[in-house]
């Protein structure tokens, strides 16, 4: 099935709350300060709306099939707040998403490197990240959760 990588809007962010049902996929997903339960004003704070480009990975028929989110740390382009929705994962849509937004990075951004950051435990990510040619590199000096999450990057 064809995909496109589509700005995400204001009105996306319904549906994207309606993906966590509990604490932990929204830590898994967002991070240890993304708080649970949410609203929509906190869900749109904690997302950071203003300061990353978000994007929904769609269908043909424009449904919603992932969301990613491309910002810049530690000059390179970085992609953040991952997720397939819920009742398509195991079928390569995060592997799609991630192709699309390393492209989008590439074309808008001129880095040579994207990365991101995945807790260690999180196998089903990483394992889609290497399948990728992202890389393990050097934990930032500065970045929280180093003895939790994995910094993983990929060349243009």
């Amino acid at each position: 099935m064809p995909w496109f990588l589509d700005k995400a809007v204001e009105a996306d962010i319904d549906e994207l709350m309606s993906w966590f049902p509990d604490a932990q996929s929204v830590d898994i997903w967002g991070g240890p300060r993304f708080r649970y339960p949410f609203d929509r004003e906190s869900f749109h704070e904690d997302c950071r709306w203003q300061e990353f480009s978000s994007f929904c990975l769609r269908d043909v028929n424009g449904n919603f099939a992932a969301f990613g989110q491309i910002g810049k740390r530690y000059k390179r382009s970085h992609l953040a707040r991952l997720i397939a929705h819920p009742e398509r994962r195991g079928q390569g849509i995060g592997r799609i998403l991630l192709q699309e937004l390393v492209e989008a990075a590439r074309t808008t951004q001129n880095r040579e490197e994207t990365a991101l950051f995945v807790y260690q435990h999180n196998a089903p990510a990483i394992r889609c990240y290497l399948s990728l040619a992202f890389e393990f590199q050097d934990y930032p000096e500065d970045a929280p959760m180093a003895d939790e999450c994995y910094y993983m990057t990929k060349k243009s």
